[in-house]
């Protein structure tokens, strides 16, 4: 689809509304950890022109401290999300999670951009890529930034309902030698014990020029699922390491590298069945599978960041490497013994093993002005480069679950390789027509290539295959815009509204696997795009102790990619297709209170109504008013944190507690589609305690106090073959925790 001549008419309406109107992008909310500092005062880059407090910043952001999230016992994104309004989470375990902002979830890529400092590290954009982003562990971060509302102007494809960005603590040569010291214990229920450690020390190597600076984690998280191979088979162990290096080469160029490696490996995945492969009813929180089915997950990431500072401005070099690997085994003995008559419990055992490796090479040149005027300027360019290979094999395997090594064994044998380009130009013009009322217009041109061909080795059943498939091509170019107009009422009071489109690019469907499934399918899908409609209120009241912030946004969604069935007469096989449109109102609040030292309140809520527009073009994927799957109406969150100094024994301590809730949601558009499952509302509620006393600190955490054990999403390899696969939250979990910092 080519957005600019399809949308050009929009953009112009959209662009008059904006001059028309009073806007700006409010930070919807605050730290809720940070004892030391008012939320607002947290310094963000999301702009990518200037560093700026949450509150001065024209962008729909929500940060969360590290120090924060370290006191809390955070290890990945999954131990806090709940605590930011109008985001929820497919969360099937670690490097198996897709994130959706403001309701805007389908099948296909990532609807929410992912970076790590400068490094894109967003899911991809086939086998359902966006729904298998990557877990980046909580270690050593400065911050992390949640960008609500398109963000593609700057961010690019796949941000069209927001952006995630994780800003890892950087090496200091002025800081001398600092660094930190952590350790924890985590018992779960029905799990064993569990331990963590983190730490980072940074070494000036010039002072004043050069330093750098080492971090690394490492944690042996218990399960609470069993097999019949193992008790807490899904315990996770992930290692990790980064290194980072600072050249201040003059006081105006610095130079910034940084690797980072880690590993996650789990030896089952984070669900289990109420009944085994026979129907007989089995223990709680057991897996019903019969091989081993492990999940490993590496990557790694390299990136160099230059940055030239001037009077008038500031230019910004960057590039990146981001590489993973990943092998996702699943139980696939019921479906030989479906498909092939082969005895699930004998010859039928087996396994779909897939294996994935993935490089993404990406860079950005960009100019940020600082004219000393009214008017200011961000111009860049862009480029990614990917090379993605994917392997699907079903290996049979032994009476003691292990998978054979030898082609013989194998019931189905595929490749898919696929390569993209992208490459893009943005910018955006900022005019201050009197002071504190803002205008802002931006917009991105791109060009995008999709490439992929693939090869059937082993056909389903062990016959050979129909060898290498015809190349397949997809492209789309065009242009996006994003406009605001921010106005400062007062010291105290902003308001804005803002109009901003959001677009992520097309894909190419698997002929391979669609010719093993004897059914025919397109060659591919195209893209989709969306226009949002935002206008709120941020507040800073009674002496910086009050922060109320409010928004309702309106997003009209084009031809969604969603998931679509093709059948044979006996068996179906899912692809991905366009939709209709959808649309998505929605209304949040924050508030962060500290009425008296000491004391910090908070309190968030989401609600929206996230429905198609009109039927889907294939009869029965979904009809006009169907709630988009995966999306709950409500969410909110609530906690209280009191801190004081206890003289007596020379230390500060801190205790509080929190509460988050999400509410019920469906699997699939309605219930007439095969598979339709309801998911359950839930609360989480947790308490902390802390002390600390200098460099010293100690913290104990208690999450999902009530132990809920609510249905949080299911596990289906073939339905109606397999039973069904439940996940839920982790269950009661208490941490224990000790840091020294120096």
């Amino acid at each position: 689809m080519n957005i600019k001549k399809n949308g050009s008419l929009r953009l112009f309406v959209s662009g008059i509304m904006a001059g028309t109107a009073l806007c700006a992008v409010p930070a919807l909310a605050q730290d809720a950890g940070a004892a030391s500092e008012a939320g607002g005062d947290i310094v963000v880059t999301a702009s990518k022109r200037t560093s700026s407090t949450i509150q001065d910043t024209p962008i729909a952001v929500q940060a969360l401290g590290g120090d924060a999230l370290k006191d809390k016992g955070a290890v990945d994104f999954a131990d806090f999300y709940h605590a930011i309004p109008a985001l929820s989470v497919q969360d099937e375990g670690p490097g198996d999670k897709r994130y959706v902002i403001r309701g805007i979830n389908s099948a296909g890529a990532s609807t929410v951009g992912m970076y790590l400092d400068e490094t894109v590290i967003t899911g991809e954009n086939s086998q359902d890529g966006g729904g298998q982003a990557p877990d980046i562990k909580l270690f050593d971060i400065d911050r992390v930034e949640v960008l609500k509302g398109p963000q593609g102007t700057t961010f690019g494809a796949s941000s069209m309902a927001g952006t995630i960005r994780y800003i890892t603590k950087k090496a200091d040569p002025d800081a001398g030698v600092n660094g930190y010291v952590q350790s924890a214990l985590r018992a779960t229920k029905g799990a064993s014990l569990g331990m963590q450690t983190d730490g980072a020390v940074n070494l000036p190597i010039i002072p004043g020029v050069l330093a750098v600076r080492a971090s690394g984690f490492y944690a042996d998280l218990p399960g609470w699922i069993d097999n019949r191979f193992q008790n807490g088979a899904n315990a996770e162990k992930s290692k990790a390491g980064r290194l980072t290096a600072r050249l201040q080469a003059t006081p105006d160029l610095t130079v910034d590298l940084t690797a980072m490696y880690q590993d996650v490996h789990q030896d089952a995945k984070n669900f289990y069945n109420k009944v085994d492969y026979d129907g007989n009813t089995l223990p709680s929180n057991y897996q019903a599978d019969e091989v081993r089915a492990p999940y490993n997950d590496k990557s790694e990431i390299y990136n160099a960041t230059v940055n030239y500072k001037q009077p008038f401005g500031t230019f910004t070099g960057t590039v990146s490497r981001f590489v993973r690997d990943t092998e996702f085994v699943r139980d696939a003995s019921l479906a030989a013994q479906a498909f092939f008559g082969l005895p699930h419990a004998t010859t039928g055992r087996s396994a779909l093993k897939q294996d994935k490796h993935r490089r993404v090479d990406s860079g950005e040149l960009r100019f940020a002005s600082d004219f000393g005027g009214p008017f200011q300027i961000l111009v860049g360019g862009f480029f990614q480069n990917e090379n993605r290979d994917y392997r699907s094999s079903w290996p049979k395997a032994d009476g003691t679950g292990n998978l054979s090594n030898s082609s013989a064994d194998l019931l189905l044998d595929r490749e898919v390789s696929t390569r993209i380009k992208e490459r893009a130009l943005f910018g955006e013009v900022s005019y201050e027509i009197v002071p504190d009322l803002t205008f802002t217009a931006g917009g991105r041109l791109f060009d995008f290539k999709l490439e992929q061909v693939s090869n059937a080795i082993v056909r389903a059943g062990g016959a050979p295959g129909a060898g290498v498939g015809p190349t397949l091509h997809t492209k789309d170019n065009g242009l996006i815009g994003r406009f605001n107009l921010a106005y400062k009422l007062s010291d105290q009071v902003n308001t804005y509204i803002q109009v901003a489109q959001g677009y992520r690019s097309g894909g190419t469907n698997d002929q391979t696997a669609a010719a093993i499934a004897n059914v025919v399918i397109p060659d591919g899908y195209g893209s989709d795009s969306l226009w949002s409609y935002e206008w709120g209120v941020k507040t800073t009241l009674m002496d910086r102790k009050l922060f109320l912030n409010g928004a309702l946004y309106y997003i009209d969604w084009s031809d969604i990619q969603v998931s679509q069935q093709a059948t044979n007469g006996t068996l179906s096989f899912a692809y991905t297709g366009n939709g209709g449109k959808a649309e998505v109102k929605g209304v949040e609040m924050t508030l962060e209170a500290r009425p008296i030292p000491g004391l910090d309140i908070n309190l968030s809520g989401n609600y929206n109504t996230a429905k198609l527009a009109q039927d889907n073009p294939v009869a029965g994927t979904g009809n006009k008013g169907d709630r988009i799957p995966y999306v709950p109406k409500v969410t909110g969150s609530a906690s209280i944190n009191y801190s004081a100094p206890i003289d007596s024994l020379g230390v500060e301590a801190s205790f509080g507690a929190d509460a988050s809730y999400q509410g019920g949601m469906a699997t699939k558009f309605n219930p007439a589609i095969d598979n339709y499952q309801t998911l359950g509302s839930y609360w989480l509620v947790g308490l902390h305690a802390g002390v600390n006393k200098g460099p010293w600190s100690v913290n104990l955490n208690v999450t999902n106090l009530l132990n809920d054990q609510t249905t949080i999403n299911y596990n289906e390899i073939v339905p109606g073959v397999y039973p069904l696969g439940y996940y839920m939250n982790r269950p009661r979990t208490v941490s224990l925790s000790g840091m020294v910092k120096f």
